[in-house]
């Protein structure tokens, strides 16, 4: 069985109920200063009470709407002292004054919301058969939020493992809506191998904490 590469994070696929791919909308979101987490690009950020954006935790952890899903970082005040950009926001990035865009130095990442978007994921585990695969979809998936690469920036989050998809009626932060077929055959989405792609819809996205 061969193993697919992992492509790190949620991938950003169409809009619900449109034709061809179109453009997503992509946000400014504010980053605490001093914050606890690295942010990576494809990481599922949730909202908080104060506007600010901070990565999603697995399944029911302290962090667990899925908001948004981060681009990329649009600047941040680097620890010589520099203005910088790149796929990821450093943890633990310090800057001063207000927690505002109008404030230069303050932390920013360019985000997509999540509302009526679909996006892929990576699912770690793989499913006996193609069938078994595609009467995965209409159940739920929490995600795995592991940590992302600081050398090329990418999301580490996947869904959980196929034994843990659940029934809606139970919830969870993901909705599997289709598995995509790539390549003339098919093939190059194999179900049955690991870290095969899934067509998520965001499911948890209820009120900010």
């Amino acid at each position: 069985m061969s193993i697919q590469p992992q492509r790190g994070g949620a991938r950003w696929v169409k809009a619900l109920g449109v034709n061809g791919p179109g453009t997503p909308p992509i946000v400014p979101k504010l980053v605490a200063s001093n914050n606890t987490l690295a942010l990576f690009a494809g990481d599922w950020l949730e909202e908080l009470a104060d506007g600010t954006v901070y990565p999603c935790t697995t399944g029911g952890g302290a962090h667990p709407k899925l908001s948004y899903v981060m681009v990329s970082a649009d600047r941040y005040l680097g620890s010589d002292g520099l203005l910088r950009k790149g796929q990821f926001v450093p943890a633990a990035t310090v800057y001063t004054g207000v927690v505002s865009l109008s404030n230069p130095l303050s932390t920013v990442v360019l985000c997509i919301p999540v509302e009526n978007q679909i996006f892929e994921v990576d699912i770690p585990t793989a499913a006996a058969t193609w069938t078994a695969a595609t009467a995965l979809i209409g159940k739920c998936a929490d995600i795995i939020a592991t940590a992302g690469s600081t050398v090329n920036g990418l999301s580490g989050h996947t869904s959980v493992a196929v034994a843990n998809f659940e029934a809606t009626t139970v919830s969870g932060q993901m909705l599997l809506r289709e598995v995509p077929e790539y390549g003339m055959d098919g093939r190059a989405n194999d179900p049955t191998t690991t870290y095969w792609k899934g067509w998520f819809q965001a499911y948890e996205t209820l009120a900010v904490v």
